[in-house]
């Protein structure tokens, strides 16, 4: 990738699109950092592009958005799948020579089951495989459909996200920070996650391997939103911001010179007091710790590697910090049992957390227990992607969905009696909220 933009190429149109999400509690919650890179890296390299944002248009109103291009590209999660599907019908009705393109954690973790709608599939990283088809549109070469996803070695090289394409409700949530906050710029500092949870997907697209853009890196991007936009609130939405420390505190002294708010995920095995201090200097507000389930033999058995006495006490010295904390919960992981809510409530009561988001497992493709259920004893009963949403009992009637699979140890009933349960719990302590 060059450093200054190649001469435009009028010759091919390339329309991104971002679907809608109905599964979530706030359709516009999920910043679509992915297509705004990929935007980027083909705009430098010459190529005409346009973002479509369908997020709030109802399904009636998608042939009216969509424009007229040679390539379109969409990216999909597995719950998006089935309406990506859709968008690919629509167009292909309309423009049966278009390339379609499907990438993301859903086409990588399962290229064998995708549509034949989709004309090429990206498995792993986009950036440098969709370069590699739009040369092949060029030279008329349509042979390949799968293409394998290169890795950038240094994500430094890669341009900042197109927003310039998206309208500013697009691309600044006002509820990604916390209620009130004000439009808040979603941000991403590295990619990949070197751990190994069985019901995360995450390994499949980095394969455990974790690079970091610079401190400098992300500090100008930051600036650049700042300035143009006016925007300083960020949610970094790495896996674990806090993995590399002294990468960190660098990072930390040069963000508290921004006077920026923001908020992180994280680990509890992957902070501490001098960490926390850091954060609370360069104006982090709050961090979102994954928990998952309040029983550690669970933990355990999803090689989670963290276990409920030292998170208990990483929320503490969090709050001491004066650092808000989430926590993330699954309800119906392998080997959890019929208590679950009585022990889900007893931590929440315990540590007192700020929020808290309690979320139906679903064995997405690409996770090790998806792979293998067998070995987790569970079943999977279900193969309709578009009911693997994992956001279940926020909206009227979602609490009595069934789950997708067979559980090892509770029965369909008992799973939706706990997740009642401590749903219930979490609402009345107004617990719940926009993630």
């Amino acid at each position: 990738m060059e450093n200054e933009p190649r001469e435009k190429n009028k010759n091919i149109r390339l329309e991104l699109i971002i679907l809608p999400n109905p599964y979530l509690g706030d359709d516009m919650r999920n910043l679509p950092l992915g297509l705004l890179y990929l935007a980027a890296v083909t705009e430098k390299e010459g190529y005409s592009v346009k973002i479509t944002d369908l997020r709030s248009h109802s399904p009636e109103k998608f042939n009216e958005f969509i424009g007229n291009a040679e390539i379109y590209g969409i990216t999909a999660a597995t719950p998006d799948y089935p309406l990506a599907k859709k968008i690919a019908e629509i167009i292909n009705t309309r423009n049966p020579k278009s390339w379609i393109i499907l990438g993301g954690v859903h086409a990588t973790a399962v290229p064998e089951k995708i549509d034949t709608v989709f004309n090429k599939i990206v498995i792993g990283e986009g950036e440098i495989a969709l370069i590699k088809i739009l040369k092949d549109y060029e030279q008329g070469n349509n042979n390949q459909r799968i293409y394998v996803g290169e890795s950038v070695k240094n994500l430094d090289d890669i341009p900042f996200p197109a927003r310039h394409l998206l309208s500013f409700k697009s691309v600044f949530n006002e509820n990604a920070l916390f209620k009130g906050a004000g439009p808040t710029a979603a941000i991403i500092t590295s990619r990949g996650c070197p751990n190994n949870c069985s019901f995360c997907a995450s390994n499949i697209m980095w394969h455990r391997q974790v690079r970091f853009r610079s401190p400098d890196n992300v500090i100008a991007e930051m600036k650049d939103v700042i300035k143009k936009y006016g925007v300083k609130n960020f949610r970094i939405m790495d896996d674990t911001f806090t993995l590399n420390k002294p990468r960190l505190k660098e990072m930390c002294e040069k963000i508290k010179h921004l006077d920026i708010r923001w908020r992180i995920e994280t680990r509890v095995d992957y902070v501490d007091q001098e960490i926390l201090r850091w954060l609370k200097e360069a104006g982090c507000e709050e961090l979102a710790f994954g928990i998952e389930s309040p029983n550690q033999e669970v933990l355990d058995r999803a090689i989670k590697g963290i276990n409920l006495e030292q998170a208990k006490k990483m929320i503490r010295i969090s709050h001491e910090s004066g650092l808000a904390t989430r926590l993330f919960f699954i309800i119906g992981l392998p080997g959890e049992k019929p208590d679950f809510a009585d022990r889900f409530i007893k931590f929440i009561e315990e540590t007192n957390p700020d929020a808290v988001d309690l979320s139906t497992f679903v064995p997405y493709p690409g996770s090790d227990i998806y792979c293998n259920p067998k070995k987790y004893g569970i079943k999977i009963k279900d193969q309709d992607f578009s009911i693997y949403n994992i956001s279940l009992g926020l909206r009227p009637g979602e609490i009595e969905r069934e789950f997708t699979f067979e559980h090892d140890v509770m029965t369909n009933e008992q799973l939706i009696t706990e997740r009642k349960k401590a749903l219930e719990f979490i609402k009345s302590r107004k617990m719940v909220k926009n993630f």
